[in-house]
C-alpha cells in the first residue's frame, strides 16, 4: 500500500487533513490511517451528504444570516472535495510496461518566456520529423493559457483535450491521443476554459507520471510563454529541456531569465514530493535556499556561487547533493527565426558565459533555425513544413537537433 506521508510534503498532507475535517469530521480525518483508506466513492458520498446540508439552493427557508453562513460552509466543502479528489487521483497506480518490454522513451519540453518565438513551430516540426523516422511520437500542448498546437498539425477543432484529464472527464491519458495526418499523435489543449492554466499540485504530479507511461518513444511538450510554477515544473520534469529564443534582445534576455528561474525552482523543490530526496527534508536548509533565491528583502544571493558558499558554511553535509542538483540541470538553447547568421554567436556566447558565471551551469547550444518564408506560409496553411518538404532546410535542421537530443 502506498504511504502518502512518504511521498508528499507535510504542507500538502496538512491540506488533505483539513479538507478531510470539512467532509468527514475531525475524529475520522485525524486518524493515522485516514489517507490510506481514502477512496473516490467515500469522498463523493461525504460530499453529497454535506451538499444536502449546506447547498444554498436547498436552504430556501433559512434566515439571511444562516443562509450566508451555509453558503460559506458549502464553498469550503466544495474546495475540500476537489482537494481530496486530486489526492486520490494521484495515488492511483499507473499502468506498468509489458513484462520484458524494452522502453527507451525521452520526454522533451520546449519552453521560453516570450511569445511569438516559434516554440510551437519547433515542437510540431520536430515531432513530424521523428514520426517520419519511425519513432512513436506524441506531441502534448501544455500551453495551458494559450493552447493552439492543434492548428499547427492541421486540426481546427479538438473534441477532447488535456483539460478533460484535469477535470477527470477522462481518467486515462491514452484516451486523449488524437491521430494526425502528419505522423505524431496529439494531446491537444483548450485555453477557452476559465481557469485552465490553474492546476493543483497533485494533478501536475499525476500528469507527469502519466506522460512517462505513454506508449511512445518521444513525448514532446509545448509549454506556455511564461515562468509560472506549472510551466517550470513541466520543463524540469522532462529528460531534455529546450529553451527557444530569437535574436531580438527582449527574446534572448527572457531566454536567460527562463533558464535562471528554472534552476531556482529546481533548488527550491530539492525536497519536494516529486524529488528523490523527498523524505530527507532539512527545514533550515530549505529556508536558506528560499531566502537566498526568492527573498525580496535584500538577503537574496546575487548568484549561485554565493548560495553554495552559504550552504558550505551552514549545511556542509548537503553541499554534494546541492551541487548535483545544479550540475544535472542542463538546458539546451535554440536560436530561431535567424536572418543574419553573424548575430547568433555573440548572443549564444553571452548566455553561456553568464549562465556559467552566475548559475554555475552549462547551457548546450543545439543550433539555429533560419527564418524561412515557407515556414511562415506552412503555418498559415496549417501544414507542417517538414511534412511538405521532408528534405528541405528545416527538415535537415530537425535531423541534426534530434541527434543532439
Amino acid at each position: 500500500m502506498i504511504s502518502p506521508e512518504q511521498n508528499f510534503p507535510a504542507a500538502k498532507l496538512s491540506q488533505v487533513r483539513i479538507a478531510g475535517i470539512h467532509l468527514f469530521g475531525a475524529r475520522r480525518a485525524l486518524n493515522a490511517d485516514f489517507t490510506d483508506k481514502l477512496n473516490l466513492e467515500s469522498i463523493k458520498s461525504a460530499f453529497r451528504e454535506k451538499a444536502r446540508r449546506y447547498h444554498p439552493d436547498l436552504q430556501t427557508h433559512e434566515s439571511p444570516e444562516l443562509a450566508e453562513r451555509n453558503r460559506h460552509q458549502f464553498i469550503k466543502v466544495k474546495e475540500s472535495y476537489e482537494v481530496l479528489k486530486d489526492f486520490v487521483a494521484c495515488q492511483a497506480p499507473q499502468p506498468e510496461p509489458e513484462p520484458g518490454a524494452v522502453r527507451h522513451k525521452k520526454i522533451v519540453a520546449v519552453g521560453g518566456a516570450k511569445g511569438g518565438i516559434g516554440k510551437s513551430t519547433l515542437t510540431t516540426n520536430l515531432g513530424v520529423y521523428l514520426a517520419g523516422q519511425g519513432h512513436r511520437t506524441v506531441i502534448v500542448d501544455l500551453d495551458l493559457g494559450g493552447a493552439n498546437l492543434h492548428l499547427y498539425l492541421g486540426q481546427t477543432f479538438v473534441k477532447n483535450c488535456i483539460n478533460d484529464y484535469f477535470t477527470r472527464s477522462v481518467t486515462n491519458l491514452e484516451d486523449l491521443l488524437l491521430p494526425t495526418a502528419y505522423g505524431p499523435r496529439l494531446i491537444g489543449g483548450d485555453s477557452s476554459q476559465l481557469g485552465s492554466a490553474n492546476i493543483s499540485f497533485w494533478s501536475k504530479l499525476k500528469l507527469i507520471k502519466s506522460l512517462r507511461n505513454l506508449d511512445a518513444d518521444y513525448v514532446l511538450i509545448d509549454l506556455g510563454s511564461n515562468t509560472s510554477f506549472n510551466i517550470l515544473d513541466f520543463f524540469l520534469a522532462a529528460d531534455a529541456g529546450v529553451v527557444v529564443t530569437t535574436c531580438e534582445p527582449a527574446a534572448y534576455l527572457e531566454a536567460y531569465n527562463f533558464i535562471k528561474v528554472g534552476l531556482l525552482r529546481r533548488l527550491n523543490r530539492l525536497f519536494g514530493g516529486e524529488s528523490a530526496d523527498a523524505g530527507k527534508r532539512n527545514h533550515a536548509l530549505q529556508a536558506l535556499i528560499h531566502e537566498a533565491t526568492m527573498s525580496p528583502n535584500g538577503s537574496k544571493a546575487k548568484d549561485i556561487p554565493t548560495l553554495l558558499k552559504r550552504v558550505e558554511e551552514h549545511h556542509a553535509e548537503y553541499l554534494p547533493a546541492l551541487k548535483n542538483t545544479i550540475d544535472t540541470y542542463r538546458p539546451c538553447l535554440v536560436v530561431n527565426q535567424v536572418t543574419e547568421a553573424a548575430e547568433v554567436a555573440p548572443i549564444v556566447k553571452r548566455i553561456q558565459e553568464v549562465s556559467r558565471k552566475m548559475l554555475t551551469i552549462r547551457v548546450r547550444f543545439l543550433g539555429t533555425l533560419p527564418y524561412l518564408e515557407e515556414v511562415r506560409q506552412s503555418t498559415l496553411e496549417l501544414v507542417p513544413e517538414v511534412a511538405k518538404n521532408s528534405r528541405g532546410m528545416l527538415a535537415r535542421r530537425m535531423a541534426a537537433m534530434s541527434k543532439e537530443l
